[in-house]
C-alpha cells in the first residue's frame, strides 16, 4: 500500500500480510491484520449511489493493493467526501488516523 498524507512529504509504502501470520513493513502490522479480520467485508467498494456530504476530511490519499480473502484488491481511498472520510476511518489502523 502507498499512503500520502498530503502534506508535501514523500509517499510511504508498507507491506502487510495477514495471512495466519503477520509480517510486513507496516508500523502498525498487528494491529491493521487484527482490525481487518473483524470487518465483514473491508474493501468493499461504495455503492455508485451513494449519497455524500459535500465535506473535506483532509489531503491523504492511500493505494491498496494486494489479496483478501482469496480476492483482488486494488481500493483508491482519500477524504475528500464524507462518504470517504468514513471509508478511509472505518480502515484505520490499516491507514494512519487523520491527524487534525
Amino acid at each position: 500500500m502507498t499512503v500520502d498524507r498530503g502534506d508535501g512529504t514523500q509517499p510511504v509504502e508498507w507491506t502487510l500480510t495477514c495471512v495466519g501470520f503477520v509480517e510486513g513493513s507496516h508500523p502498525e502490522a498487528e494491529a491493521a491484520c487484527a482490525h481487518l479480520a473483524g470487518v465483514e467485508d473491508p474493501f468493499a467498494p461504495l455503492p455508485d449511489d451513494l449519497a455524500c456530504t459535500q465535506q473535506f476530511g483532509g489531503p491523504q490519499t492511500a493505494h491498496v493493493i494486494g489479496r483478501w480473502g482469496g480476492e483482488s484488491v486494488d481500493v483508491r481511498l482519500a477524504r475528500s467526501d464524507g462518504c470517504l472520510i468514513a471509508q478511509w476511518d472505518s480502515l484505520v489502523p490499516l491507514v494512519p488516523e487523520a491527524e487534525g
